[in-house]
C-alpha cells in the first residue's frame, strides 16, 4: 500500500461527505486506503462515512487528544506514507494527493504540507488569517512551520517520532519543532484544500482558550515559545497589537464587502483576548514548571507559526 489517508472526525456531517467525494475522485496512480477515526460523533457523520469504502475506527472521546488520535492512525495505517486530512478540509481539485505526496520520493524530504484556502465569505476573520499564513506560491514564506490539517508524512518517521499526546493544541507545531534538523519538511502550495470554520463565538472561545493552555504547556514542559510570545508577556503584547489587528480587519472587510462583520470586530477581539488569557491561567495551574534543561529553538520557527495551524 502506497498511501493511507487518515481523517479525524467528530460531528462533521456538514463537510465529510464532500471531503470523501473529493478524496475518492483523486487522480493517483498507486493504491490508497482511507481511514476515518471517529471520536464520538452524535450526528450523521458515521452514516455518511458508511457510504464510502473506508476503514472506520471508533476512538474513545474521553481519552481523545489530537496527538493520540494521529499516533493511532499511524499505527493502524498500511501505507508507506500517511496523509493527515481534517474532516472539514475539502481538496480543491483531483491532483491534490499527487501534489501533496510527490516530493516524498526525495529521500531527503520526510514530510509535506499543503495550502489551506478559506471558504470565501464563511468567516471573514479566519479568511484574512488563512490568506496571510498560507501563500498561493513560494514567492513569500508560509507562516506556519507545519499543519496536520493537510499534510503527508513518511510512516516510518511517524513511528519513530510520534506526536505528543498531552498537548491540548498545536501538536503539529510541537512535532515539527522537536524533529531533528536533518529531516526536511516542505510547504506545497499546489496541494490545496478549502478549510474554514463557521463564525461561532463559542467555537472560537474554545479555540483561543486551548491556545492559551498550549502556550503554557510548550513553555513549562519544553521551554518553547509559541507564536503569541512568552506567557508572562502576553497581556502587554496583546494590548499593544489589539488596535493594529482591528485596523487590518476593518480594512479587509471594507475591501471585500463584509460590512456587517465590521460590527463584530470588537466582540471577536474581546473573545480572542479574554479566553486566551483564561487559557493561560488554566495552563499555569495544570502544567508542571519548566524543566532545568530547555529545548533549543529552531531558528525562527516559534516566531513564524500562527494560531490557526490546526
Amino acid at each position: 500500500m502506497k498511501v493511507s489517508i487518515v481523517i479525524r472526525a467528530k460531528n462533521e456531517e456538514r463537510f465529510i461527505g464532500r471531503v470523501l467525494e473529493q478524496v475518492f475522485a483523486q487522480e493517483y496512480p498507486d493504491p490508497v486506503e482511507v481511514l476515518v477515526l471517529d471520536s464520538g460523533s452524535t450526528d450523521a457523520t458515521r452514516d455518511i462515512v458508511a457510504r464510502f469504502p473506508v476503514r472506520l475506527h471508533r476512538l474513545d472521546p474521553s481519552t481523545f487528544s489530537y496527538g493520540r488520535a494521529l499516533n493511532y492512525g499511524a499505527a493502524v495505517a498500511a501505507g508507506e506514507r500517511v496523509v493527515h486530512l481534517s474532516a472539514h478540509c475539502i481538496p480543491t481539485n483531483r491532483l491534490w494527493l499527487r501534489n501533496l505526496t510527490a516530493l516524498l520520493d526525495d529521500p531527503a524530504i520526510v514530510a509535506t504540507y499543503g495550502r489551506q484556502e478559506p471558504v470565501m465569505g464563511l468567516n471573514p476573520f479566519e479568511e484574512l488569517e488563512l490568506q496571510a499564513i498560507f501563500p498561493s506560491d513560494l514567492d513569500r514564506p508560509c507562516l506556519s512551520i507545519f499543519s496536520n490539517s493537510n499534510c503527508a508524512i513518511k510512516r516510518d518517521l511517524l513511528l519513530r517520532y510520534p506526536f505528543d499526546e498531552q498537548i491540548p493544541f498545536a501538536e503539529d507545531f510541537l512535532w515539527r519543532t522537536l524533529l531533528p534538523e536533518s529531516y526536511k519538511s516542505v510547504y506545497v502550495p499546489e496541494a490545496t484544500v478549502y478549510h474554514s470554520h463557521p463564525l461561532s463565538l463559542r467555537f472560537w472561545a474554545k479555540r483561543f482558550r486551548a491556545t492559551g493552555e498550549c502556550v503554557q504547556y510548550l513553555d513549562r514542559r519544553f521551554g518553547i515559545t509559541y507564536a503569541w510570545g512568552d506567557p508572562q508577556d502576553n497581556l502587554r503584547r496583546l494590548s499593544r497589537n489589539w488596535m493594529a489587528m482591528m485596523k487590518s480587519e476593518v480594512e479587509y472587510f471594507l475591501a471585500n464587502g463584509y460590512y456587517r462583520s465590521i460590527f463584530m470586530i470588537p466582540l471577536f477581539e474581546f473573545v480572542r483576548t479574554f479566553f486566551y488569557m483564561r487559557g493561560l491561567r488554566r495552563g499555569r495551574r495544570i502544567y508542571a514548571p519548566p524543566q532545568p534543561t530547555r529545548v533549543a529553538r529552531r531558528g525562527s520557527a516559534g516566531r513564524r507559526s500562527r494560531t490557526l495551524d490546526t
